[in-house]
C-alpha cells in the first residue's frame, strides 16, 4: 500500500506534498520549507549592488501622498526602488532613459477653477516625483523632479548613500515642488478643485520606463557618468540590475495603471487567488501507478476573489522536485543506494515536464476551478529489483501570476 500526503502552504504562494516509499507503502511528510519568489538574486553589472522595482498594483489618486503634508497636494504612488548592498557606498544614483518626461504627464477629467465652481472637463499637468530616502527608511524624504533626458535622485553630486536598502519612491502628482510642505494654490489646481470618485486619464503617450544608473567611483558627478544627448552612462557610469533586468529602459515605471484610468479615492479591492489542496491523505497499491495507469492522489483549487463577473484570468503552475541532476521526478534513497525510482506527475491529463510553466486559465470568480494531481508511469521490473529501505521526493507546486 502506498500512503500520500498532501498540504497546502499558504504563506509564500507554495504548495508542496512529499512523496516516500517504504517497504510496505509510501508516505509523504509537511513539506516545511518555503521558498520565496523574489529571494532570487539578479544578475548584476555593477560592484555588489542589486536592485528590485516593486510597482503599485493599481493606481489611484490620493490627497497628502507619500511625503506630502498638504491636503492641497494630490497624487498617484507609481511603485518603489529598493537598491541593496554588501556594505558598499552608492555613487551619485540617477534615473536614466528618462526621455519621455521631456512632457509633463496630461491627466483629463472633471475639475473646477474656484472653490465650489462648477465641474467642466478638462486637461490639466502632472509631475512625476522621485522621493528618495538618502539615510534610510523612514527618515528625511529628498524629493526630486524626474526631468529628462536623465534625472538625478538626491541632485547632481557627487554623493555617497551609505544606507541599504535604499529606498526611492515615484509619485504623480499635481504639482513639481520639491517641498514636501507645498501648498498647492490658484492659479495651480489644488486637490479640492478634482471630484473625490471620478475616474481621471492619462494620454497614451504616458508609459514611463526607466533605467537605474550609479557612478563607478566615489566623487562623480551625475552630469559626468550620464549622456545629455540619450540619457545613458558613459565609462563613468554603470547600468544596476534591478529585477534581473540591466540597461536602457529597464524598469517599466507603471504598470498599475489601468486602461479605463485612475481613479481618485480608495482603489476597488484587488483581484486575489486562493489556493487549497484538498486530500490530506491517499492510499492506492503500487499497481494502480504502474506503466500507463495512473493515480488520482490531490485536487488542487483555485478559488478567484474580487473578480469580474465572466472574466477569465489565469495562474502559472510550476511543478519541481529536489531529485539532483534529473530531468524527471525522482523517488530517491534515504538510504544510500543505487536505485531511484522515476515516476510521472500529471495535471488533469497533461503530462507535467519538470520546471516548466504550466498556464491555468479560464478561471473564474464563482466557478469550480479545480484540476486533479495524479502519479503514474512507475516502471515494474524497477519495483522488482528493488531493495528493502524507504524511498522519498519533495515536489513543489510554485502558484504564481503570469
Amino acid at each position: 500500500m502506498f500512503d500520500v500526503l498532501v498540504y497546502y502552504k499558504t504563506k509564500s504562494w507554495l504548495e508542496g506534498f512529499a512523496i516516500g516509499y517504504g517497504g510496505d507503502g509510501m508516505s509523504v511528510t509537511r513539506f516545511a520549507s518555503v521558498l520565496l519568489m523574489f529571494l532570487l538574486v539578479p544578475a548584476l553589472l555593477f560592484g555588489a549592488i542589486t536592485a528590485t522595482y516593486t510597482p503599485e498594483p493599481y493606481l489611484h489618486f490620493e490627497v497628502q501622498p507619500g511625503p506630502y503634508t498638504s491636503d492641497t497636494v494630490l497624487g498617484a504612488k507609481l511603485g518603489t526602488l529598493e537598491a541593496f548592498t554588501d556594505g558598499e557606498e552608492i555613487y551619485s544614483p540617477a534615473w536614466g532613459s528618462t526621455s519621455e518626461n521631456f512632457w509633463p504627464a496630461y491627466v483629463s477629467g472633471p475639475m473646477r477653477f474656484y472653490p465650489g465652481g462648477p465641474l467642466i472637463q478638462w486637461t490639466y499637468e502632472f509631475h512625476i516625483m522621485s522621493v528618495a530616502y538618502r539615510h534610510g527608511y523612514p527618515g528625511q524624504p529628498t524629493i526630486t523632479k524626474v526631468d529628462y533626458p536623465y534625472s538625478p535622485i538626491i541632485d547632481n553630486g557627487p554623493i555617497q548613500v551609505k544606507v541599504s536598502p535604499f529606498r526611492v519612491e515615484l509619485y504623480l502628482v499635481n504639482t513639481d515642488s520639491t517641498n514636501r510642505n507645498i501648498k498647492v494654490k490658484p492659479p495651480e489646481l489644488p486637490a479640492s478643485y478634482f471630484e473625490p470618485n471620478e475616474v481621471y486619464t492619462l494620454t497614451p503617450m504616458f508609459n514611463p520606463v526607466y533605467s537605474f544608473v550609479v557612478a563607478n567611483q566615489k566623487g562623480t558627478k551625475v552630469n559626468e557618468m550620464m549622456n545629455w544627448w540619450d540619457g545613458e552612462p558613459n565609462q563613468n557610469g554603470s547600468y544596476v540590475s534591478v529585477d534581473g533586468n540591466a540597461g536602457e529602459n529597464s524598469i517599466d515605471i507603471a504598470t498599475g495603471l489601468s486602461p479605463d484610468g485612475v481613479p481618485y479615492g480608495d482603489p476597488p479591492d484587488m483581484v486575489s487567488f486562493s489556493v487549497f489542496l484538498t486530500n490530506q491523505s491517499t492510499e492506492f497499491n503500487l499497481s494502480e501507478a504502474v506503466g500507463t495507469n495512473r493515480k488520482e492522489v490531490n485536487t488542487m483549487r483555485i478559488i478567484v476573489s474580487n473578480g469580474i463577473a465572466g472574466a477569465n484570468y489565469s495562474q502559472e503552475v510550476i511543478f519541481t522536485d529536489t531529485s539532483p541532476g534529473s530531468e524527471d521526478f525522482m523517488l530517491l534513497p534515504e538510504e544510500s543506494g543505487p536505485t531511484s525510482i522515476p515516476f510521472k506527475l500529471y495535471f488533469d491529463s497533461m503530462e507535467v515536464e519538470k520546471g516548466a510553466i504550466i498556464t491555468w486559465s479560464n478561471l473564474q470568480d464563482g466557478s469550480d476551478n479545480t484540476k486533479t494531481i495524479r502519479i503514474g508511469g512507475i516502471d515494474q521490473n524497477i519495483i522488482d529489483s528493488l531493495a528493502s529501505g524507504t524511498y522519498s521526493d519533495t515536489i513543489n507546486v510554485e502558484i504564481r501570476n503570469p
